[in-house]
Formats: structure tokens, C-alpha cells, sequence
């Protein structure tokens, strides 16, 4: 039976997910600002329109105190 475990310090593609969200998340806070993706058609060069996924930067909307 194989040894499926990660070597000591070595850290499974799940919590190096969870580390980029959680500094994801505090760089936002920190700057104020997130990365927004929004669904856009755009024309072919055949004459048909298909939908891309255009990201841009936005501010963080204000909190309600």
C-alpha cells in the first residue's frame, strides 16, 4: 500500500488554496479594491457573437455601519 501522505511541511493544494484566499482577502481589505469578472458578448470573425469573462479591478463596496 502506497504512503499517501505529504512529507513534513509540505502543504496539500487545499490549504495552499485556503493561504491564497485568506491573503486574497487581506490585500483586498488593505487596498480597497477586488478583482471583478463580468460576462460580456463579444463578435466572432464568423459572423456569431460567443460570451468571455472580461476581469477588471473595482473598489470594494462600502460597508453599512
Amino acid at each position: 500500500m502506497k504512503n499517501t501522505s505529504l512529507p513534513q511541511g509540505v502543504k496539500s493544494e487545499q490549504e495552499l488554496a485556503q493561504e491564497f484566499i485568506k491573503k486574497y482577502e487581506e490585500l483586498c481589505i488593505a487596498t480597497g479594491f477586488q478583482i471583478v469578472v463580468n460576462p460580456v458578448w463579444t463578435s466572432t470573425n464568423h459572423g456569431s457573437f460567443e460570451l468571455v469573462l472580461q476581469s477588471n479591478v473595482g473598489r470594494l463596496p462600502k460597508q453599512k455601519l
